[in-house]
């Protein structure tokens, strides 16, 4: 992981916690990823050190050199994909420790402690390979934070997106504005024929609706949202929403989501 120009050691002060930020974050709404951008521009992050740096004291806040470079210890899933793996506190980096039985060059394990703006800017160089998954905010913590290569190229830019992985599973709030449009042109045949299917077999439906919708605190870009009627209290709704979700696999035009909402006032049939 090779270093960006030198970065004074003092702009990480130890004294600040992004934790409470990256825990707000999970909301996945701008305002929560702005309020973490604006954490992070105070608190440092740690990383963990397969190897160990030239001349450097583990767990101590290090100048940041041409010269310099980074070899992180990384996190691998079922699939082989790698995350770059960062904390915000020295305790969770021993708790991860614990889990996984990390090590620098088979001794104990040695942290980093680097300004955090700095971190998300090498990591978006190693994210650069397909190998590579994207970066996980304070592994095996319940703080725990993922984030895509474009999220993190993002964050490094101090440029706030809805993080679009954790906001599909929060309400809309009364407060959000949304932009609503008509389609363009009539939906796909597959894609309304896997809808229909679905609530054919639901009681207790009374028929949907297709809008592009966008709204700034949780969209990168217009998508479709799906509106379905339900008129028994007792359905399932988590289950009838992901039973549509995996019908409408592969039919969805870009961005490739959808919202799934129920009895929405301002998304009624025509």
């Amino acid at each position: 992981m090779p270093a960006p120009p030198p970065v004074p050691s003092d702009v990480a002060a130890l004294d600040h916690d992004a934790t409470p930020a990256v825990v707000a974050a999970h909301r996945g709404l701008r305002r929560d990823v702005e309020a973490l951008i604006g954490a992070l521009e105070k608190a440092p992050l740690l990383v963990p050190l397969a190897r160990r740096m030239p001349d450097s004291l583990p767990g101590i806040t290090q100048e940041v050199g041409t010269e310099l470079s980074l070899s992180p210890h990384l996190l691998f899933d079922d699939q082989r994909l790698g995350y770059v793996a960062v904390f915000t506190r020295a305790d969770l980096v021993e708790r991860a420790t614990d889990r996984v039985g990390w090590t620098t060059d088979d001794g104990p394990l040695e942290f980093c402690t680097l300004p955090a703006f700095i971190v998300l800017e090498m990591a978006v160089a190693l994210l650069e390979d397909r190998r590579m998954g994207g970066l996980l905010l304070n592994p095996f913590d319940e703080s725990e934070l993922l984030l895509r290569r474009p999220e993190v190229a993002s964050l490094a830019q101090r440029r706030a997106l809805p993080l679009v992985g954790y906001v599909a599973d929060i309400p809309h709030g009364d407060d959000e504005e949304r932009l609503i449009a008509e389609m363009e042109s009539p939906p796909a045949a597959a894609l309304t024929s896997a809808i229909e299917a679905v609530l054919a077999r639901t009681q207790g439906t009374a028929g949907y609706s297709l809008y592009r919708t966008f709204n700034a605190e949780r969209d990168i870009e217009p998508h479709l949202t799906l509106n379905v009627l339900v008129e028994d209290d007792d359905l399932d709704r988590t289950a009838l929403a992901q039973a549509l979700a995996r019908s409408v696999e592969g039919e969805l035009p870009p961005p490739g989501y959808i919202d799934i909402l129920f009895n929405d006032p301002l998304l009624r049939p025509r």
